[in-house]
């Protein structure tokens, strides 16, 4: 037996995530509801999410700013009685990848990266650090090296990595060219396997899915972002650092400090930019996968089912059932029910109503 499924079916289909893209957890939850139910008033908007109407003003002013909701009805009247409405996904996505890809300001890093190497000269003495191409490689001064090139840079840290047990990073790059990222994959595996604790700090990349390698969810890899990074920057222990030695020129190599008051500086100039960055994994929706016990009582509560219907069709208790969906909301870092409901349709992890019965109707056919 074969049922067609219905032309227009909204509940639960495949949305991106806006959170992916730099918008709040709260924007994207406000966002998938309108796209979901269509249009409606913020004091609606905060019954149906249980969110209070001042983190419901945020989202909608942090949507519009970005383009993703519009809104009508007269403008001096007052908020509850003006509709806001969701833009296309494929259009809100387009538009916060541009904004995304425009953050990246190359003169801008220059100035910042020379702004520090004055900093660290006065603060320490007129070492003589590059700020442009050096004339020849080699020491430079009291524990300081030119490495001329980016290959010998890299065979350098290579050579610096065996038995660290710390490495802080700064990558202003929103995108990698493969030979880079191929080689910085390599070289962080080898970390990961002798114990290494990493940190990197970067600015939110172009395109999340290029810049999420398979190390970036090990425990000792740690990831922050920020819209504004002082320089290119590796410290190894807190006793060895390697920075451009032209920050609008990477061929021209990386200068290797040893010096133990620039790389101090340099660490707690890390430091300072680490504590004031994000972690990108907060208020994101993370993939989850159901058991099969959990799958089945969210179909079951979905066509309709009330807690202690569910429990017996489950042969469980109404007490299991409640634990169950608030370890769910847990995992999710939902707030009630309806916003778990939105969270799964949105991971594919949850059927809509329509289709659980569809699928019920086939497996007996």
């Amino acid at each position: 037996m074969s049922v067609t499924a219905p032309a227009a079916l909204t509940i639960g289909a495949a949305l991106p995530s806006l959170v992916r893209w730099g918008a709040s957890a709260d924007a994207d939850l406000v966002y998938r509801t309108l796209v979901t139910f269509g249009p409606e008033n913020r004091r609606r908007l905060g019954l149906e999410l249980a969110m209070p109407v001042r983190r419901i003003d945020d989202a909608l002013a942090e949507l519009r700013a970005c383009g993703a909701v519009t809104v009508s009805g007269d403008r001096r009247a007052a908020a509850p009685s003006r509709t806001w409405a969701a833009a296309p996904p494929g259009v809100v996505v387009a538009a916060l990848r541009t904004r995304r890809l425009s953050l990246a300001d190359g003169q801008a890093l220059a100035e910042s990266h020379r702004r520090v190497v004055r900093d660290l000269r006065a603060r320490l003495g007129a070492l003589d650090l590059p700020l442009s191409e050096p004339g020849l490689g080699g020491s430079l001064g009291a524990r300081v090296r030119y490495l001329p090139t980016r290959q010998l840079t890299r065979a350098r840290y290579a050579e610096l990595l065996p038995g660290r047990r710390e490495t802080l990073t700064i990558n202003p790059e929103q995108e990698f060219d493969a030979e880079s990222a191929r080689t910085g994959a390599e070289l962080d595996r080898r970390l990961i396997a002798q114990g290494t604790r990493m940190r990197v700090l970067g600015v939110p990349p172009a395109d999340r899915d290029a810049l999420d390698p398979q190390e970036a969810h090990h425990p000792a890899y740690q990831v922050r972002e920020s819209l504004r990074v002082p320089l290119k920057l590796i410290v190894l222990d807190r006793a060895v650092a390697l920075l451009p030695a032209d920050p609008e020129r990477l061929e021209r190599g990386y200068v290797e400090i040893g010096h133990p008051g620039l790389v101090r500086a340099l660490t707690e100039l890390f430091e300072r930019h680490w504590d004031a960055a994000t972690d990108p994994q907060v208020g994101a929706v993370n993939p989850i996968v159901l058991s099969a016990r959990e799958r089945t009582l969210v179909d079951l509560l979905a066509l309709g089912h009330t807690d202690v219907t569910a429990a017996a069709h489950l042969r469980i208790s109404a007490r299991s059932v409640t634990n169950t969906l608030r370890r769910l909301m847990d995992r999710l870092g939902v707030d009630n029910r309806f916003q778990l409901g939105l969270a799964l349709g949105a991971l594919g992890a949850a059927r809509p109503p329509a289709l659980a019965l569809l699928h019920d109707q086939d497996r007996t056919s």
